[in-house]
């Protein structure tokens, strides 16, 4: 199968599968300030074209749902919610990630409108809790390490709305979210489950056994001996390595011999995916993750791009494996052919502020030289749990901050929360080089030769420094704790996510 290029090219491509893609490319294209569907489909009324639509990501809206930016007439739409019967019944939560199958309309004149058929919610992992972290980054379930950031919605069923009040072994819960890294899971959306577990889980497929039917996600070891696999030998391939599925089962217990290892009985799998092949308009939001050719993809689906495509919140050299991304544009075989690439958040930091650019609105913080953060009219600024102004802030604050990586030192702020005083300092962002003990993330050095073996951690406990820094790849999101004394940053634990 094709895979990921800079090229209008596919190599290796069927001649039926290259004239599709340019019949796809070079029919007309509707008006509209977002990446336009550009195939046929039929004609729905005068002046107006009708094609399908289909897009995943995280709803941002409820009446007329929208995801991922794309909102959608949903008055006579379909609901799906995890194996129960589909009902007109709008059952969705705010963070929870979504498949829509629709149509997209565009008349003669005027912006273009979308109406939603189906709408289906799978979780990302269901189980019991293992643990949680005693600072609330995170919890296991199901060998799997759940992240949370400053955008995941807990529900309301959850006491307090903290992951402090989840009782391992006890509570039941499910996350939605999506797949970053193997075992590695950035939550969107986490609620309280009552009764029985529905086990499911989603991730990259690991240690195929092809004869023991088994198969590893994260420290989760799945026995597929008697589930449903036809979804994933429908293509004839029995090397599911690097494949991101959907795993369901009806059983699990402990695994020992890895910490906090689990075992499920399978009952029914399948890829993950947008489950149509071709769309003349595709949007689909999740981590750049390999294929078994060697190449990317996101949610199975190679990802084409061409020096058409345009790149938001990053430049092109930055489409490398983990990045979180959005992708807008056109679906011919399975493959998604990229007309915009939205680049999410990847940078969290926390310091005291060192200086402030009022007329620029930007400023640095103590210990990150060079790096310069800027906001603009979509940062969300909080004093606590207060909306704030940017002219509100002072040299000395202690700032949290949520926001993407750009060129050369630079930084854009989605989130910047100002909290009580502290001298904590937080950096994660993707790892630039690593050569112990030095490392280098957001063009800031780390010297790690005073941080001890078992504070360099993984997202299952510690791992000790020489696998941190054989574990840590280029891209790959890390992170590293300290306190400032004096402004002098002194390293105490260093962490790698998946």
């Amino acid at each position: 199968m094709a895979a990921y290029y800079f090229s209008g090219f596919i190599p290796n491509s069927s001649p039926v599968k290259a004239l599709a893609l340019t019949m796809v490319l070079t029919l007309p294209a509707f008006t509209s300030c977002s990446p336009s569907p550009n195939a046929g489909g039929g004609i729905g009324g005068t002046g107006t074209v009708s094609v399908s639509s289909v897009s995943s990501g995280t709803v941002s809206k409820l009446s007329n749902v929208n995801v991922s930016g794309l909102e959608y007439d949903t008055s006579n739409a379909l609901y799906c919610i995890d194996d129960e019967p589909c009902s007109t019944e709008n059952k969705l939560k705010l963070g929870m990630v979504v498949l829509i199958k629709g149509t997209a309309q565009s008349p003669s004149q005027g912006s273009m409108s979308r109406i939603a058929d189906t709408i289906t919610f799978e979780g990302a992992v269901e189980g019991i809790v293992q643990s949680v972290a005693p600072d609330e980054s995170g919890l296991v379930l199901l060998g799997q390490f759940v992240a949370v950031n400053n955008n995941t919605v807990i529900d309301e069923g959850i006491p307090g709305r903290t992951l402090r009040n989840l009782r391992p072994g006890l509570d039941v819960i499910e996350v939605s979210g999506l797949v970053a890294d193997d075992g590695y899971i950035l939550a969107t959306f986490i609620m309280k489950r009552t009764g029985t577990p529905r086990y499911e889980v989603q991730g990259i497929i690991k240690n195929h056994d092809v004869e023991g039917k088994r198969f590893e996600i994260g420290q989760l070891m799945v026995e597929y001996s008697s589930a449903d696999v036809s979804d994933l030998t429908a293509d004839g391939t029995m090397n599911w390595n690097n494949r991101l599925v959907h795993v369901r089962g009806d059983e699990a217990h402990p695994r020992s011999e890895v910490p906090y290892g689990a075992t499920l009985l399978a009952t029914r799998m399948k890829p993950l995916g947008l489950t149509v092949e071709d769309s003349a308009e595709a949007k689909i939001e999740g981590f750049i993750t390999p294929t078994q050719l060697g190449a990317v993809a996101v949610n199975n689906h190679p990802i084409q791009v061409s020096p058409a495509t345009a790149f938001e919140g990053g430049a092109a050299n930055e489409f490398v494996l983990g990045k979180h991304v959005s992708i807008h544009g056109t679906l011919v075989e399975g493959v998604l052919d990229a007309h915009v690439v939205t680049f999410k958040e990847n940078l969290q930091i926390e310091s005291n502020v060192e200086s402030i650019d009022l007329q620029s609105r930007n400023l640095t913080l103590v210990g990150f030289p060079g790096l310069s953060i800027n906001t603009d009219t979509s940062t969300l600024i909080e004093d606590g749990n207060t909306v704030s102004r940017f002219e509100n802030i002072r040299v000395g604050d202690h700032l949290k901050i949520h926001g993407k990586l750009l060129d050369g030192g630079q930084a854009v702020a989605t989130v910047l929360e100002r909290t009580a005083p502290s001298a904590a300092i937080v950096l994660q962002a993707p790892l630039q080089s690593a050569v112990d003990p030095r490392m280098r993330l957001a063009n800031i050095n780390i010297d790690t030769s005073d941080v001890p073996d078992s504070e360099f951690v993984g997202c299952f406990g510690p791992i000790g420094r020489r696998t941190f820094f054989e574990k840590a790849l280029i891209g790959r999101p890390v992170w590293g704790k300290g306190m400032l004394s004096g402004g002098i940053v002194a390293w105490s634990s260093v962490g790698i996510n998946g």
